[in-house]
Parts: structure tokens; sequence; C-alpha cells
């Protein structure tokens, strides 16, 4: 989890063993790192990166970060409109394709939305 969907990974790490976001004790990614420091942590662990963030696909080096480390984003792009209960739902409710993208390898970029998950282009 991104810092921005901080809320929603704490809920997601209550009920799941498998979620970190943040300040969690089983990451050394800390609250306020920049993300130039934690997208090469979340790529070299293999783990899928779900964040509101839209603009990191477009920032230069965070653009770059994605891809030279294999990250895999779900980015949440209808949640700016939406309240957490309203996000968490959404990602419950499409949680059985969410995970079986966690196995799927890197780089890519998806999106997830009320009515599912599409890709989305990694810009050059």
């Amino acid at each position: 989890m991104d810092e921005n969907t901080l809320p929603l990974g704490k809920n997601l790490a209550a009920v799941r063993g498998d979620v970190v976001f943040p300040g969690h004790c089983d990451t050394c990614i800390q609250r306020g790192d920049l993300d130039d420091v934690w997208l090469p942590i979340i790529g070299a662990a293999g783990l899928l990166l779900i964040t509101r963030d839209r603009r990191i696909r477009y920032r230069l080096m965070e653009k770059r970060l994605l891809r030279l480390h294999s990250v895999k984003g779900l980015f949440l792009t209808q949640a700016g409109n939406m309240n957490m209960r309203e996000i968490l739902t959404m990602v419950m409710r499409h949680w059985d394709q969410i995970d079986a993208l966690a196995a799927v390898p890197g780089p890519w970029a998806k999106s997830l939305t009320r009515v599912g998950i599409s890709d989305l282009t990694l810009p050059d």
C-alpha cells in the first residue's frame, strides 16, 4: 500500500497477514519515505502496490523506477471521489482478481474502479 492509502492498508492488514503499508512492522518502508526510496523495495520484494496516486505513472523518475524495478501497480482511479468505506468495499469486491494479479510478473499498471480491473499503460 502507498501512504495515500494508509487507512485502506491498515484495514486490510487487520484481516490479511500478507498486506503491509508504510510504517508496518513487516516492512522497512516508513511513513514519509519518498517514492524513489520505496518503489525499488516494492519491486524487489515482488509486492503489489495499491495506490490512489495516478500521477506516479507520469512523473519521470517514478515512471523509470516502476519499469526498472518491475513494480506491479494497481491504481484506484475513482477513489478520489470515494470515502474509505466505499474504497474498502470496492477493493474487497474485487479481491480475488487482485490476489491473482499478485502472481503476475511486473512491470505493469492496472486500474481498479467499481466496475473492475483494467489495463493501464506505463507511458514512455
